[in-house]
Parts: structure tokens; C-alpha cells; sequence
């Protein structure tokens, strides 16, 4: 696809390319009539959700990435590389860090400026550390692919020093009884069984995972009963559930927690909720949530800046009931996303734009090889519906497959999907690399 000549079009430049920030490109870029820049600090886009699945080794480098600039291409839009560093809403104007190779640092791009005409800014969120001393220093987190592969080269050395010696346990600890480290928990057991299937190195027999977290029950955002059979399977899998316990501080060593009590580790996961970048505040011209996002009004605009959206986990949306914001999840940024696509050009045309609606669709959490749980809203019934197992699992890898679609369309998403089936009849299910 040649991209179109976009002199003299309205400029719609989109920082970060996460869920919200690439699925809103690719739907406005399709259009023709806008001039539409991608703007992201890598080369290519991973879905979020499937960061654990790469720190324990269930996908290697490269098989979820969607390359930017190769995408802007197909679907009509233009990739800026480069991390914001500044705006100036009045001149209408985002500043952009120099670039440089990974590996040389060579300078590739000085750093330079883009002008817009509407600035979308979802640059996504980071864990919080909450002020919690050592979590910075010795503390692994899976906000990127980088930090995930980096948590994976870790965990495979620890089994491959622990296959010569049958007393060696291997002891994770996880800070955090969400969705992100209920199911990094539990592929990292998947994961331990495989390698030793197919790698021969430790099974998941000598694998000590200790989940800890304040709340009083794992997944709190959902139906007890759905949190009651995802901490039950974590359970029989041998994972040590600790709840109603804080972090007072990380050590080299150890966690030490609120009641006194001491877990030692030799790799510390913390995925404990979600708070902003600090370049959000940085930019100083931003009414922020108490966890550092932006906020914005019932149509995604930033509060109090002109021709300025925000959309994804950056953003802090109303959501219905007094008090109450959009949850910073991947469901959350699909939404927002197909929300501003329609709202944006219908806005430029002075048109009535309604406001956004968040709609649950439900949750999924998975649980291993063949295991998910998880819930779907039932109206009007107040009780979910529950989804479990085989069925929840099913679902849980459609819902990555919709994303596919999302970014590429129905036969292309295909055509990937079929080749993720000819890659696992020939590849070990674990990445031992």
C-alpha cells in the first residue's frame, strides 16, 4: 500500500503504540483523509497481555511483534520513532528524544519535533512500586518486552545451574495477585514441567513460587467464586499463596513482609499495580489521578487542554458510578480505541460525538497449558456467568486472536494463526534460549 500524499490533511499524531495507541492508527490510517503519525520509542508492537507467556519462555523474541514501520505501510499511516520529552500545547508541538541503535548506541535520529493538529496520547502505564525500598533495585517487572526476555534469560539460568543438582530448589517470588501474576505464576509451572520434557533440566517439582499481595483474595476485581478457583488451581500446583500481607522492603535476598516474616528468593517478580509515567507529570499541563494518569472527560479528552486525547492505561476515565474510573486493562484500551476512531473524524466535521461507554465483556485469566477462569457479565443478572478449564481456555486464546484481527484483518490473522500451529510441530513449547 503507497501511503497517500497527506499535505494540507488534518494531523492526528498518536505517542505510544500499545493496544489503544496501534489499533487507533490502523483504524484511522485505513481511512485515506487524515494525516496519521505513530509515535513509539521501539521498533514493534507486543501485546501486553501476553508478557508473561514470554518471561517464562512460552514465546520467543520476535513471534508476537508486529514491526511499526512495516505496519504503517500496509495500513496507511507513518511511524515517528522516538520517546516524547516535551509539549507545547500552544504551538501544538511534541518533542521527541534523540534514537540510537540498541546494541551501538549510534545515533540514528537527532532529536527533533512534530507538529499536530490532535495530539492522542496512550503511552501506556508501569507497576508501582508504591515507595517500597529495594523494589527498584532488585525487583523484576514485565511492563515491556525487553523487561520479560531480560526475566526469562534469568530464569533459565537458575534451571539450568539446579540440573546438576537435585537438592538446588528454584524460589520465585511475586508481589502482585492480579492477573499478571496470577498468570505468570502459573505458566512458569507449565513452563518447568516442559523443560524438563523436553529440555531435561529442572521440573516444575523443584520450583518454589511463593505469590504474595495485600488483598484479601487473588484476582479482586472479580466474582469471589471465579477468585476462588484461580487461587484453588494455583494451589494444587504447589504455589504458595500469601495474602493479606504487605512488602515492607526487597532485599538481594528476600522479601521482607508486614507480619515479620522473611521469603527468600532467588528471583523477585513485582507486579503490583499500575501507576503512570513520570513523563505525564513531567509535561506539567496535566489534571493527573492520584496514580499519575490523565484525566480526561467522557469523551477521552485531557481535562483542560485543547485538541489533546488520552486513551489506554495513561488514561484516567469516568466510568458510570460516582468515583469510579475505566480499568487499565487491555479490554479497556480495544474500546477506547474504536471509540476515538469513529469520534475523532465525526468531531472534525462538527458533528455530535456521544460519549464514551465502557462495557465489561468479562475476564480471563489463564491458568496454564489448558487451564483458564474466568467470568462473563450476565444481564440482568448481578452473579457473572462462570467460565472455566478447556472452555475458558478456548476463549482466552480467542481473545489474543481478535487482537490479530484488530491489527491486521481477518485472513492475515489467519494466515498467523496457522503458522503458529506449524511452528509448534516442530519447535519445543519452550524457548530454551
Amino acid at each position: 500500500m503507497t501511503l497517500p500524499d497527506h499535505r494540507g490533511m488534518h494531523t492526528v499524531v498518536i505517542v505510544g503504540g500499545g493496544a489503544a495507541g496501534i489499533e487507533l492508527a490502523t483504524r484511522l490510517g485505513k481511512r485515506g483523509d487524515l494525516d496519521v503519525a505513530l509515535v513509539d520509542r521501539d521498533a514493534s508492537h507486543f501485546w501486553k497481555p501476553r508478557l508473561h507467556e514470554l518471561a517464562a519462555g512460552l514465546l520467543g523474541d520476535g513471534e508476537e511483534a508486529v514491526p511499526y514501520l512495516a505496519h504503517a505501510q500496509s495500513h496507511g499511516y507513518r511511524y515517528e520513532p522516538g520517546a516524547l520529552r516535551g509539549l507545547d500545547v500552544e504551538a501544538r508541538r511534541i518533542d521527541l528524544d534523540e534514537v540510537r541503535l540498541p546494541m551501538t548506541d549510534e545515533l540514528i535520529l537527532p532529536p527533533r519535533s512534530l507538529r499536530y493538529d490532535t495530539l492522542v496520547l496512550a503511552i501506556g502505564s508501569r507497576v508501582n512500586d508504591f515507595g517500597t525500598p529495594g523494589v527498584l533495585a532488585y525487583c523484576d517487572m514485565l511492563d515491556s518486552p525487553a523487561q520479560a526476555i531480560a526475566l526469562r534469560r534469568k530464569i533459565l539460568a537458575l534451571a539450568l545451574r539446579s540440573a546438576g543438582d537435585p537438592e538446588r530448589r528454584i524460589r520465585i517470588g511475586i508481589v502482585g495477585a492480579g492477573a499478571t501474576g496470577v498468570e505468570l505464576a502459573a505458566e512458569l509451572h507449565h513452563a518447568f514441567d516442559d523443560m524438563h520434557r523436553y529440555g531435561g533440566l529442572g521440573s516444575a517439582s523443584k520450583l518454589d513460587i511463593t505469590l504474595m499481595d495485600m488483598a484479601p483474595r487473588v484476582l479482586p476485581a472479580v466474582d469471589p467464586s471465579t477468585s476462588a478457583s484461580a487461587q484453588r488451581t494455583l494451589e494444587d500446583i504447589g504455589v504458595d499463596v500469601r495474602l493479606g500481607v504487605g512488602v515492607d522492603a526487597v532485599t538481594p535476598e528476600a522479601f521482607h513482609l508486614s507480619d515479620g516474616s522473611t521469603v527468600p528468593c532467588d528471583i523477585r517478580v513485582w507486579a503490583a499495580g499500575v501507576t503512570g509515567h513520570p513523563i505525564v507529570a513531567e509535561l506539567g499541563v496535566f489534571e493527573l489521578s492520584k496514580d499519575r494518569r490523565i484525566v480526561v472527560d467522557e469523551r477521552l479528552a485531557a481535562k483542560g487542554v485543547a485538541n489533546v486525547y488520552a486513551i489506554g492505561d495513561c488514561a484516567y476515565a469516568p466510568a458510570g458510578a460516582e468515583g469510579a474510573s475505566v480499568p487499565p486493562t487491555a479490554q479497556a484500551a480495544h474500546q477506547q480505541a474504536g471509540y476515538l476512531a469513529d469520534a475523532l473524524p465525526r468531531a472534525l466535521r462538527s458533528e455530535t460525538v456521544r460519549a464514551f461507554v465502557y462495557r465489561s465483556k468479562g475476564t480471563l485469566v489463564s491458568l496454564g497449558e489448558r487451564q483458564a477462569t474466568g467470568e462473563l457479565p450476565a444481564v440482568p443478572r448481578k452473579t457473572p456467568i462462570p467460565m472455566r478449564g478447556l472452555l475458558a481456555k478456548g476463549l482466552y486464546v480467542w481473545l489474543q486472536h481478535m487482537h490479530r484481527v484488530a491489527l491486521h484483518g481477518w485472513f492475515r490473522a489467519l494466515a498467523l494463526w496457522l503458522a503458529d500451529g506449524l511452528r509448534n510441530t516442530t519447535l519445543p513449547p519452550v524457548k530454551l534460549h
